[in-house]
């Protein structure tokens, strides 16, 4: 077997390779699909970017990849000549061509699916990592990514693996739905000072039994793997999807950056909220999303002002750690949030700030973000925590930015609620 770049001249042959197998991929099932494939095909062979095995004059297996993109498009053998190294040729040559230097990504089956055993296991047999669970043309799939060589989010991506893993051994029968959100999904994650934050809703409710076996399963891992600093970053709440959103009382199983608790209640603000409808990672189970609302702004409103209340009681003096910069980025964050209605990464809501000159002591602000780049580099260095004690002045007088935007934006809360009034009126 010989590896080619496709040419016109190929095309009927590749396109009865695709027939053969279109069973197995969705989007290919009319003929209608099957000749926007046949377009789509013919493009990448004249950007040089569709490559096949051939045995004799047959081809034996295609793939599409993309240079703009960084990711393998498509894969395919032909039946006859699986489990001869086709595949593998393919990746091989592939690879050669995509930035090994970035993330490359591939989607495939997920692993209940009969057919994921094979492509996922060749895509690990190339370095790839299991990722987000997504849905390709309404089918359900999940992308499998190669992290460029000492990449952080790899061992980082590892880490949330085994989590998920576990958590949905421990309720298996319980229906979960497993979701990432926060810095790890805003490309925000700081080892060292984020915490990676999950959310766990399932459909039974979670047991005694299993709620202790939860809260003791991050300890036991904790004793096995002690420098693992990602298994101490999780945070979040494990509980029904209708306590959740019903916001009733009911078992739930609570793990912070300082211990692990079960509990009869958790509040998840709308800032998280957002986040997750928006742009929340599916990790295990099915998608509830679509049953669920994004919080009006009068609800994010609501958060800001309790967190810059919490900010004017609890920030009289500072500490000496990280978070007391934080304070600093999550001023920047909400103010954005007040203007805006979204929800932005706190590094992105940092600089933002720092452009829009909206920070009293910008150099501190400044200070703040080089800390927050590379935190490890910090974390034995007796001035920067001796700098953290002085902080509460700064952070209170960017706290005087905050309540001025919370009193210009006072009368969108109020448009807003007037507008719900007209629409129950008349309805």
């Amino acid at each position: 077997m010989r590896i080619e770049y496709g040419t016109p001249r190929d095309i009927e042959a590749w396109m009865a390779l695709v027939k053969e197998v279109r069973w197995n991929f969705p989007g290919l099932e009319t003929q209608e699909k099957l000749d926007e494939h046949r377009d789509t095909v013919l493009k990448f062979m004249d950007r040089q970017q569709a490559i096949c095995v051939k045995e004799g004059n047959k081809i034996a297996g295609v793939m599409l990849f993309s240079q703009n993109y960084n990711m393998i498009c498509c894969l395919a053998v032909s039946p006859d000549c699986r489990r001869r190294g086709a595949a593998s040729m393919l990746m091989e040559e592939a690879l050669r061509h995509l930035d090994r230097a970035k993330e490359i990504s591939v989607s495939t089956f997920r692993a209940e699916d009969e057919k994921g055993p094979a492509p996922r296991a060749l895509y690990e047999k190339f370095g790839f990592i299991a990722d987000a669970l997504i849905e390709e043309m309404g089918y359900p799939s999940q992308k499998y990514i190669l992290y460029p060589a000492g990449s952080e989010r790899r061992n980082r991506q590892i880490a949330i693996n085994r989590m998920v893993h576990e958590i949905g051994r421990i309720l298996q029968g319980n229906q979960p739905s497993i979701y990432l959100y926060g810095s790890s999904v805003l490309d925000d994650f700081r080892l060292g000072w984020s915490d990676i934050d999950i959310l766990v809703l399932t459909e039974e409710p979670i047991t005694e039994e299993q709620a202790q076996e939860l809260v003791g399963f991050r300890q036991a891992i904790l004793k096995k793997e002690p420098e693992n600093l990602y298994y101490r970053s999780f945070e979040g709440g494990m509980l029904t999807q209708e306590t959740f959103l019903s916001g009733k009382t009911g078992r739930v199983v609570y793990w912070g950056t300082s211990g692990e608790r079960v509990t009869d209640a958790y509040r998840f603000d709308s800032f998280g909220m957002l986040e997750l409808v928006e742009n929340g990672v599916l990790l295990y189970g099915h998608d509830i999303r679509n049953q669920w609302q994004a919080p009006a702004f009068s609800e994010l409103y609501s958060d800001v002002r309790n967190h810059y209340e919490t900010i004017r009681k609890y920030v009289q003096k500072t500490e000496r750690s990280f978070y007391s910069f934080g304070w600093m980025l999550d001023i920047a964050r909400c103010i954005y949030t007040l203007r805006t209605g979204r929800i932005i990464a706190k590094t992105d809501a940092g600089f933002w700030a720092l452009e829009n000159n909206l920070c009293p002591d910008p150099d501190v602000l400044r200070k703040t973000l080089q800390i927050r780049r590379h935190p490890l580099e910090y974390k034995n260095e007796k001035q920067i925590f001796d700098y953290a004690e002085t902080l509460a002045g700064p952070v209170q007088r960017f706290a005087d930015v905050l309540e001025k935007e919370l009193e210009k934006t006072k009368g969108c809360v109020r448009d807003e609620a007037g507008k719900n009034a007209d629409f129950r009126t008349e309805g």
